[in-house]
């Protein structure tokens, strides 16, 4: 243990350069890994047979790095050190990485869980003792960046574009490691020392250049403002002993809340946030819609989008802490049940917020629309450079002369019903499923419109084509808020000005 109590040290950056340096050459990385135990990412890790696994094939560095750092097999001290050779030895010794074994002579242990991650090399807490014995995980237990979650929420980050990055509840720093990519700056802030200390030192050990804070959220940085701040907090409804990294307050969603009610001190305009949560609709409002309110003052400012991906109902996420091992009872339950039922708790929503900040008013509604696995920041960039577009004036102009075409995952239901003895179709639905999903069931009779979109008329001259069969009081500003719809829901591409 160092001497703050701690099993890693920041020691010199020729250590840490002397272990990367091993672990490029050694191929320790998600690939190479992903290929070798035939997962498709690292999050399926725990699905591995490891009785199973063929690792003889691997060259000897990578499968000693596997069982070692990986599985947290005791290894023999000789061989370790003939296949790291001294001087990686030394450095995997001094940074806390290795040490010697206590049940066994000769042999050594890492003392924490080390894995590839997005491109990175990470260390955060193990979930065993490494060498069997009792385990009772710290309170501030640092979270794993492989957990199927994480690696989504790195998905869904955006490019910084040069900008100063900010990721909150940053845990192993893997967020901001990420966003250093392409950042100006890039800081990561916890709640907890240990989370903090994890972050520098993994920034240390691929050589990336952030900073790393210790307090409570925005607290560390008071007065500075960034261009991206992300998010991907606990919403654990609080039960029993508090874990730092799942517990959120009574309903689960107080640290989403506070990051969104500091908001506006932080992000510049232009500046975007994205939230990959957990949260509530309530009797009274949607999510999107509360955390407009949140906003407080500066609400108008902001363009806010939530990309739903699951609903769960309170008994749902109820019996959720019981299936996860929280050890709540019978009585437990039903009290949690009372209290989220009496705060006026609808349903539960996962999914992430993307919110946009302007220098002036922003006349949008909050929208929300459907997130597949499939998502990236890209689709939430792209609806909101629409959204943005939509609010120019000659906005109205420039869509009738818009000549948009079909998306290539569209699909267009027909469900037929009997009439005079005859099949007809009854009701046309348009469906779409990437990274975002939507469905729109249009009026029969304007299909055959919409199916003239190619690419090459444009919504003017399809209405015109056809203006003299439309229903009374149809007009072109009608069938082209249709086709805008359409757009913003990735049903129909065109291309707008950025």
């Amino acid at each position: 243990m160092s001497a703050s109590g701690l099993p890693l040290r920041l020691e010199s950056a020729e250590s840490f350069a002397t272990v990367r340096d091993f672990f490029q050459r050694a191929e320790f990385n998600e690939t190479r890994l992903c290929r070798a135990l035939a997962l498709e990412e690292m999050s399926d890790l725990g699905r591995v047979q490891w009785a199973d696994a063929q690792l003889d094939a691997l060259p000897t560095p990578l499968r000693w790095c596997l069982q070692f750092f990986v599985r947290g097999l005791v290894q023999d001290e000789t061989e370790s050190r003939t296949v790291c050779r001294d001087p990686v030895f030394a450095a995997l010794h001094r940074l806390g990485l290795l040490q010697a074994a206590k049940k066994s002579t000769a042999a050594v242990v890492c003392p924490v869980w080390l894995y590839p991650a997005d491109g990175f090399v990470v260390a955060t807490d193990r979930r065993e003792a490494p060498e069997g014995d009792a385990f009772t995980p710290p309170q501030d237990i640092v979270f794993p960046a492989i957990y199927a979650g994480t690696l989504r929420f790195l998905r869904l980050l955006p490019e910084a574009r040069g900008g100063d990055a900010l990721d909150l509840c940053g845990g192993s720093g893997i967020g901001a490691l990420h966003l250093a990519r392409t950042a100006r700056t890039a800081a990561t802030a916890d709640l907890t020392e240990r989370s903090a200390f994890f972050a520098e030192f993994n920034a240390r050990l691929n050589g990336v250049a952030l900073q790393s804070f210790c307090g409570d959220l925005y607290g560390p940085v008071a007065g500075r403002q960034f261009d991206l701040i992300t998010a991907h907090p606990p919403f654990v409804p609080a039960t029993g002993t508090n874990m730092v990294y799942r517990d959120g307050g009574e309903t689960g969603e107080e640290v989403t809340r506070r990051t969104i009610e500091e908001l506006a001190a932080h992000l510049r305009p232009g500046g975007t946030c994205v939230i990959l949560c957990v949260a509530r609709d309530t009797q009274e409002q949607a999510l999107e819609y509360r955390v407009r309110d949140w906003l407080g003052a500066a609400r108008d400012e902001f363009d806010i989008i939530f990309g739903l991906e699951k609903i769960l109902t309170v008994a749902e996420v109820v019996d959720s802490l019981r299936k996860r091992g929280q050890q709540i009872g019978d009585e437990e339950a039903r009290e949690l049940s009372v209290r989220l039922h009496s705060l006026g708790t609808r349903q539960f929503v996962y999914g992430v917020l993307f919110l946009r900040r302007y220098a002036e008013r922003v006349d949008q509604k909050p929208f929300r629309i459907g997130l597949t696995q499939h998502g990236r920041a890209s689709d939430f960039e792209r609806l909101l450079a629409w959204r943005r577009h939509a609010q120019q004036p000659d906005f109205a102009g420039w869509l009738n002369q818009a000549r948009p075409a079909f998306a290539p995952r569209l699909q267009l239901t027909a469900r037929h019903v009997v009439q005079e003895g005859e099949l007809v179709p009854g009701e046309f639905i348009f469906a779409i499923a990437d990274g975002l999903e939507a469905a729109l069931r249009p009026d029969a009779w304007v299909v055959p419109l919409l199916a003239q979109f190619n690419g090459t008329r444009s919504v003017a001259e399809v209405f015109a084509s056809a203006a003299a069969e439309l229903p009374p009081g149809f007009q072109l500003a009608d069938f082209a808020a249709l086709v805008g719809r359409m757009i913003e829901r990735g049903f129909l591409c065109v291309a707008f000005p950025s």
